[in-house]
């Protein structure tokens, strides 16, 4: 990251306005964290992470607040340090995206356009094979597919705070560890949501969205902890 940016807002020096730059730090360093670039317990040294993106220490204090409030990072002993969540904290976090993906899934099936079901409807292929080899694919899209999903229920509130309640960086882990019965089960979640959403079966979507969260809860607990 540099301090300079084509299509940013410019003043007279031709600089990144401060606040452009904090976001772009926050962003980054979120990104890096939830992805697992920064892993579990890795210290952060704020001078470092300011030469290593170009920015004063100012954005990059700016940013640890932010993250801290995320749940992201914490204070250890005066210095910053990636959170490492406890099966507690993992439990509780899955429970609340249960009841948010829950209403998503079936807010989404009463409100969806024609267009949006067909979006939904176009993952199909690549959210419901059954076969390992489908699984990197499935890694990298998951998110963009859920996202379809709850931005079809017309509410933006809900696709915040279930972004917010992500743990992005289990991804990668978790999927080498899942079996070939664990994907099947996924695969067929993935599919009949999907099928409950484009035919306007709320209830129905609702439910499937829960059994979803609660399965990848359960699978997270069984082999990460």
């Amino acid at each position: 990251m540099t301090e300079q940016d084509p299509h940013a807002p410019r003043g007279d020096t031709g600089r990144v306005p401060a606040r452009r730059r904090s976001e772009e730090v926050y962003w980054t360093l979120r990104q890096e964290i939830v992805d697992g670039v920064l892993r579990p317990n890795a210290p952060l040294v704020e001078d470092e992470i300011a030469v290593r993106l170009g920015v004063s220490r100012t954005p990059v204090r700016e940013s640890m607040q932010r993250l801290m409030a995320d749940g992201l990072i914490r204070s250890q002993r005066r210095r910053w340090v990636v959170h490492e969540y406890t099966r507690e904290e993992v439990a509780h976090l899955y429970e609340v995206r249960a009841g948010l993906e829950s209403q998503a899934a079936r807010l989404a099936a009463l409100r969806a356009t024609s267009a949006q079901r067909g979006d939904i409807a176009a993952w199909r292929a690549r959210m419901t094979s059954p076969t390992a080899d489908a699984l990197c694919d499935r890694i990298s899209n998951n998110d963009s597919f859920h996202d379809s999903v709850t931005a079809a229920s017309g509410n933006p509130r809900l696709l915040e705070m279930i972004r917010a309640n992500r743990l992005f960086h289990f991804n990668k882990r978790i999927a080498a560890l899942y079996s070939t019965e664990e994907i099947a089960i996924s695969s067929r979640q993935h599919g009949d949501l999907i099928t409950a959403v484009c035919e306007g079966e709320a209830d129905r979507a609702g439910a499937v969205a829960r059994e979803h969260t609660e399965f990848s809860l359960g699978v997270i607990l069984r082999k990460l902890f």
